[in-house]
């Protein structure tokens, strides 16, 4: 069964031996967790605060980028595409914070939706930032802003509150897109020079292959860390690898197509990889299900085998006195 709250200070993981017995990716023990953790959980208005520090820490991780954009240690490419790469997964840690209330998972998509309404208001002319137009954009043009960076936040949103930390759909489309599309992009401009895709120019082997490698391995890493907080149960090691590389490789080259000027990869890609979540995982409801129904076969099973046992027995005993 699912711990929805594995570090609130009314609840704590259930020993080893009371778990779903299901096969698992990995386990980190009780002991094994982070103090950070437990102090967090202490806190009153423990998920205000989590909201708060993230909106400055994610303000903050920002701003470290722009200047190092600004003085020149990185080019402004890299440093747009460093954020893009590493913001997303950053949050998503952050929901493990949260306590288990219904309205988490909404306090949580307050830190992107923050950033929707900043790009929105940027992009459509209410608000000048002369800043954030040259931080986020290609070309100079505020319009951009209502484009990939949008849709970026956009994504971040959904997948907090349609999937939020019991269903691994959201994981792996936030990976995908930014541990896959955002790192095909900095190897694919670094190293994919000579060797384009022959259906797609603009795209390259090496920005392929980083995009299948980035989204596949940031995406068992981040479900194995809630699998083995006790958001939901683990899958068997099996399936899981082979579901993962089945929607990494659909998920690349869904990314090396020429659709870009119909469709953003900040779009095409989390959905795809979402989708197929939903369709080739089990859902956390339905692993659940089949973990308590290989019990409650087992335990029909003892109970079937035990009046037989004792017939047998009874009859042995009866030939021995015969």
């Amino acid at each position: 069964m699912p711990v929805q709250d594995p570090i609130g200070p009314e609840l704590t993981l259930a020993p080893s031996s009371a778990r779903p017995s299901a096969p698992r990716l990995a386990a980190l023990p009780p002991a094994a967790l982070p103090e950070l953790l437990s102090t967090v959980a202490a806190l009153p208005y423990r998920d205000y605060i989590v909201v708060a520090a993230g909106a400055l820490g994610a303000a903050i991780w920002v701003k470290i980028f722009n200047v190092l954009a600004t003085n020149g240690t990185l080019e402004q490419k890299l440093s747009r595409k460093l954020v893009h790469t590493t913001t997303g997964p950053l949050f998503v840690l952050t929901w493990i914070l949260f306590s288990a209330a219904p309205s988490a998972k909404f306090l949580a998509a307050a830190v992107p939706l923050a950033n929707f309404l900043r790009l929105f208001s940027v992009g459509t002319g209410l608000v000048n930032d002369p800043g954030l137009v040259k931080s986020v954009s290609r070309s100079g043009d505020r319009g951009e802003l209502l484009k990939g960076p949008l849709y970026y936040v956009i994504t971040l949103i959904a997948a907090t509150i349609l999937c939020w930390r019991d269903n691994p759909a959201g994981l792996i489309a936030v990976a995908m897109m930014c541990g896959g599309d955002g790192l095909a992009d900095i190897v694919g401009r670094r190293w994919g020079g000579g060797a384009k895709l022959p259906y797609n120019n603009a795209k390259s082997w090496a920005g392929s292959a980083a995009m299948f490698l980035g989204g596949y391995l940031l995406s068992y890493g981040l479900i194995v860390l809630f699998c083995s907080l006790g958001f939901f149960t683990c899958y068997p090691a099996s399936a899981m690898l082979s579901c993962l590389g089945g929607i990494a490789l659909a998920a690349t080259v869904v990314e090396s197509l020429p659709i870009n000027q119909w469709v953003d990869d900040n779009v095409s890609v989390p959905v795809v990889a979402a989708v197929l979540s939903m369709l080739l995982l089990p859902q956390p409801a339905e692993a659940a299900a089949g973990v308590a129904a290989a019990a409650a076969a087992a335990a029909a099973a003892t109970v079937v085998a035990a009046p037989a046992a004792v017939e047998i027995a009874s009859v042995a005993a009866a030939a021995r006195v015969l």
